[in-house]
């Protein structure tokens, strides 16, 4: 109970690290306000998901409508976090869990609304990953930093690999509205957003969990990507972002990857 209502608030203050760090704003001040009409927002009307529903969705002052991302992202986490903690205990691993999955909703939101990995999640990420790592019952210092590599190293290679092919093949992607000044940054298959965040997960997951991690992440993205040809009419040459199926794939490898990774190696032998 207690795990679900700190994520509820944890959602909250990613909410605003969303908004604001891509914008390079601090997210400790000033305090949050409405966009239209720039009233501060009162302490009230700054519940997670509570706020939301007693305000039907609108700014108590001007009335404009807040969008749905916000309590969804709050109810996620704190959804996230109960499960964490009956999965963990009150143990020291629900730190690991907790901070990992806070940096995967961030990848999540960004990704999808702005074709952003920040590095601060990334690279920040991998640096928090390895130095837990050294915690009691952690990984390891040593396999959390290689399996960081590994991953990074990992995507690069499919970034090459499909640069090369595509160049040779004449493809050329499309940059997504809003980004054309940035279509080179488009042409990788792999953004190096995504080869950065391969690392963060390696350093918190560790080598078996991390393959299913991946794993997860390709089917998840060749599974959503058909359905959106097909019934979304997206065209083959049109990115889209896979860092969110890879914090997926992340964090279902989070709870699951050592049983699934188990199962894979009994069923080999």
């Amino acid at each position: 109970m207690f795990a679900g209502l700190f994520g509820l608030c944890i959602g909250s203050f990613l909410n605003v690290v969303i908004w604001r760090v891509p914008l390079g704003k601090s997210i400790v001040s000033p305090p949050s306000a409405c966009p239209q009409c720039k009233k501060e927002i009162e302490p009230r009307d700054n519940i997670p998901v509570l706020s939301y529903l007693i305000l039907r969705g609108k700014c108590r002052n001007c009335s404009l409508p807040i969008s749905m991302k916000y309590p969804i992202t709050e109810a996620i986490t704190g959804i996230l976090f109960a499960l964490a903690a009956l999965y963990t205990g009150y143990s020291l691993a629900f730190i690991n869990f907790a901070i990992f999955i806070s940096l995967m909703i961030v990848v999540v939101r960004t990704d999808l609304e702005q074709f952003i990995i920040l590095d601060e999640v990334s690279i920040g990420g991998t640096v928090a990953g390895i130095l837990l790592a050294l915690m009691p019952g952690g990984l390891g210092i040593i396999k959390s930093a290689l399996t960081a590599v590994s991953g990074a190293a990992f995507f690069l290679l499919i970034r090459i690999g499909a640069s090369i092919y595509l160049k040779k093949q004449n493809i050329r992607t499309e940059a997504p509205e809003g980004f054309e000044d940035e279509e080179d940054e488009f042409q990788g298959g792999m953004g190096w957003g995504d080869i950065k965040l391969a690392a963060c997960i390696g350093a918190f997951l560790g080598p078996a969990s991390t393959v299913i991690a991946f794993f997860a992440a390709f089917i998840l993205g060749a599974i959503s990507g058909g359905a959106m040809m097909a019934f979304g009419g997206k065209k083959r040459n049109t990115p889209i972002p896979f860092g969110p199926f890879m914090a997926a794939g992340a964090v279902m490898a989070l709870f699951f990857g050592e049983p699934l990774w188990n199962a894979y190696m009994v069923l080999l032998g």
